[in-house]
């Protein structure tokens, strides 16, 4: 069954107060049961109390006398509330009963050392009986008095309670769920009108300010939250707006630097040492559009959660020797030196391939964005299993390095502007290293490098 949201409160809501007010009739109806039956029980004490001060005994005998108690109306008529006596002797038999018995008799036990009280049915009416015993002065039985009255007053009372809540049950549930749903559609018309604002948004149209609610509830706090969101989301829009741009520039302009080279060498013949210098040249451009559609691809992958992992002993040493060689070239561009101090017998436990594109975003970046004459430094702490990267380069301003990690942020480090970047290296890294379960941790001060700390599992 598909209800709307103000119906499934109506209804939860009805339901609650449904089962509250059957708890509270049982309670009342036990309250009033227990009452009627205890001020039956009273009233036959009463009279018990009126008929034992007629009652002696001599020996082991009974003598009572008779007095106008014994002749009211209410014993000798059997239509109107009456009251039934019944004397029994030890022996079981009745030697006194009111005329409102006749040729009938109250029920009475063989043996009784207790006031005792309990329903019966008499001559098709239901009454309240008690019995007590007649004891000796020695405290010896020698008969027991009945006493019965009429419950017809009691049950009728009860009745109609039962038969009233019953009557009123349904149409006060119903009236309830109407009350409910009128009272849930006020509450939920905040939830309505941010729905329609919602309704109205696309990606090209975000209004991160969605209207605040009057009272500051649970729903101004949701749209505080959803303000937040949308907020993020603009900026994450205009921040891949950027990228895009930027990607598509990093990659025309080694596209165009391929195309300009390619030109020159077709305009005329010339000499085998030159075509293999602009051969180079082109290869390097080959490799930086390589490098961007690489971290395309590794991001996708890791968006869709399609890395498979295979740990197995790697040679650390051996892996950032085999990175510097691959930079070689930068490094010689800005004459930058990149020192590898790490025992070359160390072995780390993690994916080779996942683990050589950590360190190479790492070393890529120490260069893009290193002083030229500037020193990079790899260094192993074998007690400790911490591999640090640090350079001397421009360092990070504070109010970028907790956000550098983040997709597609890109720092405004001094003197960068002119180094093109996507903003995924560092966002990769952090994906790599917690899918490994290595730690990584960054300091950094301006004019005075950062460094990488890679915290490994032992």
């Amino acid at each position: 069954m598909k209800l709307r949201f103000k119906n499934r409160i109506a209804l939860f809501s009805t339901i609650a107060a449904a089962i509250t007010m059957l708890v509270m009739f049982a309670a009342m109806y036990s309250v009033i049961y227990t009452t009627t039956f205890r001020h039956l029980d009273h009233s036959i004490l009463e009279e018990k109390e009126e008929l034992f001060s007629q009652i002696s005994t001599e020996g082991d005998s009974l003598v009572f006398s008779l007095n106008a108690e014994w002749e009211e109306l209410e014993h000798n008529n059997a239509e109107v509330d009456p009251i039934f006596l019944q004397i029994v002797d030890e022996k079981g038999t009745v030697i006194f009963h009111s005329r409102n018995l006749q040729n009938d008799q109250l029920q009475y036990a063989d043996s009784l050392n207790s006031n005792t009280f309990f329903n019966v049915e008499f001559n098709g009416k239901k009454i309240r009986q008690g019995q007590f015993p007649i004891k000796t002065e020695t405290g010896k039985i020698i008969g027991q008095l009945d006493i019965g009255i009429s419950q017809v007053d009691s049950i009728v009372i009860l009745r109609n309670l039962r038969n009233t809540f019953f009557a009123a049950f349904p149409l006060m549930l119903l009236f309830f769920y109407f009350v409910t749903s009128l009272v849930a559609s006020r509450s939920i018309a905040p939830i309505k009108q941010l729905i329609g604002y919602a309704e109205k948004m696309n990606y090209n149209n975000i209004n991160p300010k969605l209207p605040l609610p009057e009272h500051h509830d649970e729903i101004y706090q949701l749209t505080t939250t959803i303000n937040a969101l949308l907020e993020r989301i603009e900026t994450g829009r205009n921040r891949e707006k950027q990228i895009t741009a930027d990607i598509s520039h990093e990659l025309r302009t080694p596209l165009t630097g391929i195309k300009g080279t390619l030109e020159v060498l077709i305009r005329k013949p010339r000499e085998p040492h030159h075509y293999e210098e602009k051969a180079k040249q082109v290869i390097q451009e080959v490799d930086s559009i390589n490098h961007i559609i690489s971290q395309l691809l590794y991001l996708a992958r890791l968006d869709s959660g399609n890395i498979s992992i295979v740990n197995k002993p790697v040679p650390l040493h051996d892996m950032l020797q085999s990175i510097r060689n691959k930079w070689q070239s930068r490094f010689l561009e800005k004459n930058m030196s990149m020192q590898v101090d790490i025992p070359e017998n160390t072995m780390v436990q993690v994916d080779f391939g996942l683990l050589e594109m950590i360190l190479e975003n790492l070393v890529s970046n120490a260069v893009k964005y290193g002083n030229v004459n500037g020193k990079l430094h790899c260094r192993w702490q074998n007690n400790t299993n911490i591999l640090t990267i640090s350079d001397n380069g421009p360092g990070i301003p504070p109010q970028h390095l907790a956000h550098i990690f983040e997709r597609f942020y890109r720092a405004d480090v001094p003197g960068s502007s002119s180094v093109q970047s996507t903003g995924l290296g560092l966002y990769i890294v952090k994906m790599l290293t917690d899918i490994q379960g290595i730690q990584i941790e960054v300091n950094s001060r301006v004019n005075e490098g950062t460094q990488f700390f890679l915290y490994f599992k032992t």
